[in-house]
């Protein structure tokens, strides 16, 4: 009797395991297909896209080299007169 458990707890968790599988194939083949006909990227794609640019910031280490395509706008002018004047 025992063995014979043992055996049906197995085979209950392969088939909730195979249930599980077939429910997230699913699911990625409905947001691949999805994506292809409206170009809306599925929201797990995005959050992947952002934990990887997120550890490509922090594997630098505070190293901070500029792009190419980074803007750096700033504007400078000398302020004449009282100059205690943050005092």
């Amino acid at each position: 009797m025992k063995l014979f458990t043992r055996l049906l707890v197995l085979m209950m968790a392969t088939l909730l395991l195979m249930l599980a599988m077939v429910v997230i194939s699913v699911f990625v083949l409905i947001s691949g297909i999805r994506w292809l006909l409206t170009g809306k990227k599925p929201s797990f794609v995005l959050y992947v896209q952002a934990y990887q640019r997120f550890k490509n910031t922090t594997n630098r280490a505070g190293k901070y080299s500029p792009r190419d395509n980074d803007i750096i706008d700033a504007e400078f002018r000398e302020v004449k007169g009282e100059s205690d004047r943050l005092k």
